[in-house]
Formats: C-alpha cells, sequence, structure tokens
C-alpha cells in the first residue's frame, strides 16, 4: 500500500483530496495543526502541523507523494492578516523544503496555489506568462515562493498547480453566494459581470492533484482549467437558476461595502492556458450545473 500525506487535510480542498486519497486505497498520514481532521479513524496523524514533518518523520513513512493544501490564516486581521500569514507560510514551506532536501526521499511534493497569481488579461496565461499578482495573491505569493524557486538539485520533485476558482460548499462560494441565498434570496453581481470567471469543482480539483502526482513530469507550475469558460454573469445565472434567487449589484447586498480585495477577484478577468494539455484534455470535468446541483 503507498504512503501519502496530506497537509491542510481539514480544509476546503485538503479534505476532498483526503477522501479521495482514502477511496483509492493510500495509506495517508495528514498533518494536524489545531482543527480536526475529518475521517481521522482512518488515516495516521503527524501533530505539529507541517513543522512535525522532520527530516526523520520524512523518512520514517518514506511517502510517494505529498499534497500541500494548507494556507495559514488570520481571519480577524484582514489585509494584516494575511501579511502575516503570507509570512508564516513562506517560513514554513521554507522549512518542508528544507527537510525534503535533506532528507533525500525522491516523492513527488504537489501544491495548490491560485490563478489570480497571473492577475488580468484577456490573452490566456500559460505557465510561462509572468506573474501580476492581484487580490488576495499580492499577499499569498510570498508565502508560494520557496516552491517557486529553482529545486532541480534536488532528488523530490514539485508540481505547483495553478487552479481557477473552486466550486464547492466553503471558501468564497459560501461566503458570497450560499449565505446571501440563505440571508436574502439574492446573489450578488460585479459590474456587468462580462468578465471570464474559469470555475472547476473542488472534487474535480482533489482528483487532479492525486493524478498529476502519477505523471511523468518535470518539477513546475501546470494550470489548471475546464473547457467551459463563462462570465461571471453567466456563472451568475446557474446559481440563480439553481437556487431559485435573485441577481443583483452587489452594493444592494453590501451597502456598507465589502473588502477591496474581495472585489477585485470578482472583477478579475483571467484566462488559462498550458502548455501541458494530455491530462486535462482527456480529465472528464463534472459540469458546474452538476456540482451545483450536488450541493
Amino acid at each position: 500500500m503507498s504512503k501519502v500525506i496530506v497537509i491542510g487535510a481539514s480544509g476546503f480542498l485538503g479534505s476532498q483530496v483526503l477522501d479521495h486519497l482514502i477511496s483509492e486505497g493510500y495509506q495517508v498520514f495528514a498533518t494536524q495543526n489545531k482543527k480536526a481532521i475529518p475521517r481521522a479513524g482512518e488515516i495516521s496523524i503527524i501533530p505539529g502541523g507541517i513543522k512535525g514533518l522532520s527530516t526523520a518523520k520524512l523518512k520514517e513513512i518514506n511517502p510517494v507523494a505529498i499534497f500541500h493544501c494548507a494556507r495559514p490564516t488570520f481571519p480577524n486581521f484582514k489585509k494584516w492578516g494575511r501579511i502575516l500569514a503570507a509570512e508564516k507560510a513562506r517560513r514554513l514551506n521554507k522549512h518542508l523544503v528544507k527537510q525534503l532536501d535533506k532528507s533525500g526521499l525522491t516523492t513527488t511534493l504537489v501544491f495548490a496555489s491560485g490563478s489570480l497569481s497571473y492577475g488580468n488579461s484577456d490573452v490566456a496565461h500559460s505557465e510561462r506568462s509572468p506573474l501580476n499578482p492581484l487580490s488576495y495573491a499580492k499577499q499569498y505569493i510570498r508565502g508560494e515562493s520557496p516552491f517557486l524557486k529553482d529545486n532541480s538539485d534536488t532528488k523530490f520533485k514539485m508540481i505547483v498547480l495553478r487552479f481557477p476558482w473552486l466550486l464547492g460548499k466553503g471558501s468564497w462560494f459560501s461566503w458570497f453566494y450560499l449565505k446571501n441565498i440563505k440571508d436574502q434570496k439574492k446573489i450578488p453581481l460585479f459590474g456587468r459581470g462580462d468578465n471570464l470567471m474559469s470555475v472547476i469543482g473542488v472534487q474535480d480539483a482533489a482528483r487532479l492533484m492525486v493524478l498529476y502526482s502519477k505523471q511523468e513530469l518535470n518539477s513546475g507550475v501546470y494550470n489548471i482549467y475546464a473547457p467551459f469558460l463563462p462570465t461571471q454573469k453567466e456563472f451568475a445565472r446557474l446559481v440563480s437558476a439553481r437556487f431559485n434567487c435573485e441577481i443583483t449589484d452587489y452594493k444592494n447586498i453590501y451597502p456598507n461595502g465589502l473588502e477591496r480585495a474581495a472585489v477585485e477577484a470578482f472583477y478579475s478577468n483571467i484566462v488559462l492556458d498550458s502548455d501541458f494539455q494530455e491530462v486535462l484534455q482527456k480529465y472528464p470535468f463534472k459540469p458546474i450545473e452538476k456540482v451545483l446541483e450536488d450541493m
């Protein structure tokens, strides 16, 4: 039975990765910091979060892959909280890279990143596109920096997956859509809604993380996107039809305004392309309508 490690197994994406790995028959180890991990009785817990992954512990487990879905948060401090979180993430991720390098393992580390790192553009971003982070990525990109450096002299493989909007219960969709549907029977539209909004289901994102870990790839960044690319307005219409709610200007729902980073994200127009399309062309993405129906 192949051994794997999940970092961030209690979170929005990490919990889905955990479910998929268990269903695939892997022997799963998961780092745990403060938040309890679902299905903990079916896995082995590594206390101490990322700091618990010492060289000795990594050698002891000898995983075929490590799936990193964690990001520190300080939600009560908003922008300053993201700055603190980014610096903490940088230090923790630097520690992880160092311990992996010292271990000499040939494992594959798969890290979940986001497409906001590329910034606005009407032209599709490939993995070779320069980074121009906007919104939340302005701070979070610092936390990723240890993974973006040249690690070609190490034995382990580093795969950074840049995901689009991940659709599922939890995270942005719960905060900006499900909560407003419950409270007001309304969902927000930001501006005219003509900006393109690449969206995939969070379960598909989890499966793709595992799938990419099995590919014969070099260390590097790989973009993830689905064939269907709706505008923000088209996405809102799909949500409206599924939940029988009204679409209205976001200022009608948030009369006191929203944090600038949130507004910037919803106004963003980010189109992704990839120099490596083999997996994406064959992968059976679940349609957005079906993802919404399953909620």
